[in-house]
């Protein structure tokens, strides 16, 4: 999952680590402070690309590109 969500194996081992000296929890904090905000992007756009998809299962047609529902002013054909 943490791969899946950006994050590199080396952070990943450091997340899996459990060392809990002050050095490695320094560590820890600085790159779960830097990871927040990708997360956050992350989660965003997932949520995008599950809410076209519903919507253009609703709307029948599978296609991004020919989606009425997906249509926005500027690229409605």
């Amino acid at each position: 999952m943490a791969q899946r969500a950006g994050f590199t194996l080396a952070e990943i081992t450091q997340l899996l680590a459990g060392n809990a000296t002050p050095s490695a929890t320094r560590q820890w904090r600085d790159m779960a402070t830097r990871k927040l905000p990708e997360l956050d992007r992350h989660i965003a756009q997932t949520r995008v690309l599950r809410q076209a998809v519903a919507d253009c299962l609703e709307c029948g047609c599978m296609n991004f590109d020919q989606c009425a529902l997906l249509q926005t002013p500027d690229t409605a054909p």
